[in-house]
């Protein structure tokens, strides 16, 4: 049986075993989960709404502006495998998602302090048993890497990061006339991951003019007045850069021009670019896009680059199109026409409008994986683009994430145990025992054990299927103290808890409490 945590749902106990997952506080506009065994964990609770033949891989996402922003890992049927609140700091996680570093998968992310409408941080690589094992920085004379791309290239040799740079700068084209103006310009570089040194790095300034923008300052949420540092005039706004493989050439994408341009690995000149609201070396010729996110190579040859975007379609204050949506599109090298081969947009009616972030994840099926960006919502689409999967983490209007990713996983953490908790009403009734693992996505079921104290030789008392983030089983008597162990697909132990002493209510608590557990108080006793 698997139990998918929905928005709004209740503590539900089965009989004998249950994914124990239970919706608390504040269910109205974030819902989160609770645990037995994790009890500190406020992870979003998912609602999946849609559910179909999806492709195998975990889903990997990063919130913020929620009640703890974390890295999370979920399986497609809503169930929470890693809580990474904690491996932060204190500062926000995006871009969360496997990579390779190595020679072995690891998990990336950046870690930001969050800015308007960017970040200031680094990017941060994690080993399969969730420790950090590097940092990656940016160098040279430039500020610290931003939220918006982190990507490590050749097995983790190399890696992309992007920062904006803040600098002074003349405004007058904006009429800003009346004293020094501000600007931030997008900047990206390759650094190689061990020594820091920068292999390659690009300023906008040095080759988009500020009036190719699609906004003015004062305009937008994020766009700033350019009247100081803090408010700076952010004309460009990099939110993507991908390496090509065969050129070693970039892609690069500019929310605020609306544009992706093509970057000489050599000269740093651009070679072309694409755009429908501004100046453009290809005409759009059946479709159009805007304020678009995530721009990544999908093929390339002498005549054709196939690329894919997320295009948000606006900016809130600007649009394009009444729907955001996913776009695979072709640039025609010889005759300079780009077109759209495929458009994939939120599986319902009405469609949604993402006013920022978003992201497109080509899978290898053909079909896609999507993060709808200030909407909360992931959603997998088939190759024709059938919806096949929908999920929602949070109420409109609270947490947002930035990019969500649909990958295989896997980890068996080297230095942690399972987490057990174990309850009985009094010394005479069935044991119930809660057990998880945080991270663990190697364990098939659970064998427990119990005995009258620690040193005593313990038995054998049940063994039962994992089923969702927490576990629970109810012995057939009571036990004192309990053990559990993680078993594989195969039959082999993984890992043991520690022994856990049977939690019982005292006299003056029972009353409180009844044969499935005690209610959470609330006050103090008259």
């Amino acid at each position: 049986m698997r139990l998918t945590p929905l928005t709004c749902a209740a503590l539900t106990l089965a009989s004998r075993v249950v994914a124990q997952t239970k919706v608390t506080a504040d269910n109205t506009t974030r819902p989160v989960s609770f645990f037995y065994t994790r009890p500190l964990s406020e992870a979003p609770a998912l609602n999946v709404t849609l559910q179909a033949d999806f492709t195998p891989g975990y889903v990997f996402v990063s919130p913020y502006k929620a009640i703890k922003p974390a890295p999370y890992i979920y399986d497609k049927f809503g169930n929470l495998v890693w809580d990474g609140y904690g491996v932060t700091g204190s500062a926000n996680a995006h871009n969360f998602r496997p990579c390779e570093y190595r020679g072995q998968p690891h998990l990336c992310f950046t870690q930001v302090n969050q800015q308007n409408g960017y970040g200031i941080g680094q990017g941060v690589i994690v080993d399969s048993d969730y420790k950090v094992v590097a940092t990656v920085q940016t160098g040279g004379n430039t500020e610290p890497a931003d939220m918006h791309e982190f990507q490590l290239l050749n097995d983790g040799d190399t890696a992309i990061l992007s920062a904006y740079q803040i600098v002074p700068f003349d405004l007058s084209y904006f009429n800003i006339t009346t004293g020094l103006g501000w600007l931030s310009e997008g900047v990206f570089q390759e650094v190689n991951v061990t020594t820091g040194e920068v292999l390659f790095e690009w300023f906008s300034t040095n080759h988009v003019d500020p009036s190719e923008s699609q906004i003015t300052p004062n305009s937008t949420d994020t766009g700033g007045d350019g009247f100081g540092p803090q408010t700076a005039f952010d004309y460009f706004h990099i939110n993507a850069v991908d390496k090509s493989a065969a050129s070693g050439n970039y892609l690069v994408s500019a929310r605020h021009t609306s544009t992706l341009y093509y970057i000489n690995a050599t000269d740093r000149d651009v070679i072309w670019k694409l755009s429908y609201q501004g100046d453009s070396d290809y005409s759009c010729s059946n479709f159009n896009f805007s304020f678009q996110h995530d721009a990544r190579l999908l093929s390339e040859n002498d005549t054709t680059t196939v690329l894919s975007i997320f295009d948000n379609a606006s900016n809130g204050y600007t649009t394009t199109t009444s729907q955001s949506s996913g776009k695979v599109i072709a640039l025609d090298h010889n005759t300079g026409v780009a077109t759209m081969i495929s458009n994939t947009t939120f599986p319902s009616d009405e469609g949604v409008l993402s006013t920022s972030q978003g992201n497109t994840q080509a899978l290898g099926n053909g079909g896609f994986f999507h993060s709808w960006g200030n909407q909360p919502y992931f959603s997998e689409h088939s190759a024709n683009g059938t919806a096949v999967l929908l999920a929602q983490f949070a109420a409109q209007g609270s947490a947002q994430n930035y990019r969500a990713f649909s990958v295989d996983w896997d980890s068996t953490p080297a230095t942690t145990v399972p987490d057990v908790y174990a309850y009985a009403i009094n010394s005479t009734a069935a044991t119930r025992i809660y057990v998880s693992w945080n991270g663990a996505t190697s364990v098939s079921s659970w064998q427990f054990y119990g005995g009258s104290s620690v040193g005593d030789d313990f038995l054998v008392i049940g063994q039962t299927a994992k089923e969702g983030f927490e576990t629970f089983w109810e012995a057939d008597k009571f036990y004192q103290w309990v053990r559990v162990e993680a078993i594989d697909a195969d039959g082999n132990a993984l890992r043991n808890s520690s022994y856990t002493g049977t939690f019982v209510p005292s006299a003056m608590l029972a009353g409180a409490c009844d044969e499935s557990g005690c209610g959470v108080a609330s006050s103090y006793s008259s």
